[in-house]
């Protein structure tokens, strides 16, 4: 059998035109490239895209293929630059176009957290929804929502990168408009990734503990968070966002316990106290064990929290 043959080709400009474009591409963004790349002549009107596939990621190469499986048994692949270490958070946001890094990826990106989380969070928002203002808050209603466990996400890709397997928590979170997304640079990523900001996330990870690494790995992230944390930023976007319940005296809760300031804490309890569920007993997770009530913030929150003080 022959050998393929391998086009006339400048490798090195190849590897330069692929770079400047992305580092994770699609079928559709090969598909658009070679159409590019027999425009400009440097590949023949007859190419086929299988021979394209083969030639970029075999016999170059300068590619490597990512197989992904998505819900539902869907099968994909993803083609990664391989000149270049991606970060799997990359390939994770190519599968959801739109979306951004968020919850216990955000706080590792922010540098929150001391652990390399096993698994991905990406959030790609839900079209806007009127909120039901007639639904009022009751002692009762709290009870009945934080006793039961907190609803997960079933929609979960997984794929596996320089040896290391990964799960895609694919999120669908209320609309926000992109509130507090911003595109972050750093040591771990290639290029630029969407993410929610310091603020957004710490918010986030409060609303959804176990998308977090639980309650523990929040306190530690409001301790990280201390020198750079704008309380006030803060307060801005949970008012934004409009959730229906009292947040606040959660990040109250986070706040008291890790040292922050009489005036940062003041900011929140006025917050907390202009509200109508201020007397009302939140919760600081879902079906928390041994739970135990802060009577000064009025918040349950784990036993094991108790003597925890970072302050």
């Amino acid at each position: 059998m022959n050998a393929r043959k391998i086009p006339d080709i400048d490798v090195k400009w190849l590897r330069s035109y692929f770079s400047e474009i992305k580092s994770v591409f699609s079928r559709i963004d090969l598909i658009k490239i070679l159409e590019d790349l027999k425009e400009q002549k440097v590949l023949g009107r007859s190419f086929k895209y299988g021979r394209f596939v083969d030639l970029i990621t075999t016999d170059l190469p300068i590619l490597e293929t990512v197989k992904v499986d998505l819900p539902n048994d869907v099968k994909t692949e993803r083609y990664v630059l391989i000149d270049f270490t991606v970060h799997p958070f990359e390939i994770a946001l190519s599968l959801n176009p739109g979306a951004y890094v968020s919850h216990y990826s955000a706080l590792f990106l922010h540098d929150l957290t001391h652990n390399i989380p096993k698994n991905i969070y990406i959030n790609r928002e839900q079209t806007p929804k009127p909120r039901d203002s007639e639904n009022k808050v009751t002692q009762q209603k709290l009870d009945y929502a934080f006793n039961r466990p907190m609803r997960q996400t079933n929609q979960i890709a997984k794929f596996s990168y320089k040896k290391k397997k990964y799960q895609v928590f694919l999120l669908n979170g209320k609309h926000t408009g992109q509130l507090g997304v911003i595109e972050l640079k750093t040591p771990h990523t290639h290029r630029p990734v969407r993410v929610t900001n310091l603020e957004r996330t710490l918010i986030d990870c409060v609303v959804r503990p176990k998308y977090a690494g639980g309650v523990e790995e929040i306190l530690n992230g409001f301790e990280r968070a201390k020198d750079d944390l704008s309380v006030n930023r803060l307060l801005g976007i949970l008012k934004k966002l409009d959730y229906v319940y009292l947040y606040e005296k959660s990040i109250y809760f986070y706040l008291s316990r890790t040292g922050y300031s009489s005036s940062q804490l003041k900011m929140v309890s006025e917050s907390i106290n202009k509200s109508d569920e201020a007397s009302l007993f939140f919760y600081l997770d879902y079906q928390i064990p041994g739970k135990v009530l802060d009577e000064n913030i009025g918040i349950y929150y784990p036993k094991k929290l108790q003597n925890y003080d970072l302050s």
